[in-house]
């Protein structure tokens, strides 16, 4: 696994919780994601009912949920072809908002068609921004947008605190990733 890999899932252990959660207010917990319709399950490790209704929540190990992480959120992005501190900010708005949502994010910073898969294009012009404008400049646009798009969603006046925590805490190890004699060329980190 790499660095960015590690990082990104050490982060959302904390953020997204260690044990089962059956809260009946969390749509996430629910196997229809509607409170009251379908099977109260819950959520652990951030693995939701709501997203794996037929995944035994309950009986889910530490390593099987970071299995899916990696399968449906990190691998969906592109991350493995991003810049270290990129993949993981990029993986956590996946996680977040979905693959296709987070995809179309970095497209819209970099310039590209929107199509929701992150392809050898949005690579060249990431790494064109990131040569015009340097690593921190990048990740801090990254992480203003993120802001942004979750202050348009309906429910930000109820979880706008802690959305703002998660992408500053973000911000930061991402940051941390960043290696400052990192060479970009070619749409490959070298």
């Amino acid at each position: 696994m790499s660095a960015a890999q590690d990082a990104w899932l050490a982060f959302l252990l904390p953020a997204e919780g260690l044990t089962l959660s059956v809260t009946p207010t969390d749509p996430g917990n629910w196997t229809s994601g509607i409170e009251g319709i379908g099977e109260l399950v819950g959520t652990k490790y951030g693995i939701s009912a709501a997203v794996y209704p037929t995944t035994d929540i309950a009986a889910l190990t530490l390593a099987e949920a970071q299995a899916l992480q990696l399968a449906d959120y990190w691998t969906p992005v592109g991350a493995d072809s991003l810049p270290p501190p990129l993949a993981f900010l990029v993986a956590d708005a996946a996680y977040m908002s979905g693959p296709r949502t987070a995809a179309r994010q970095l497209q819209v910073m970099v310039g590209t068609a929107q199509d929701g898969a992150v392809g050898p294009v949005t690579i060249a012009a990431l790494t064109a921004q990131i040569a015009k404008l340097g690593m921190c400049e990048v990740l801090a646009e990254w992480s203003a947008r993120r802001v942004l798009f979750e202050a348009g969603l309906p429910i930000w006046g109820t979880d706008k605190g802690g959305w703002v925590r998660r992408v500053m805490r973000g911000l930061l190890v991402a940051k941390s990733l960043d290696v400052p004699a990192l060479a970009v060329s070619g749409g490959a980190v070298a």
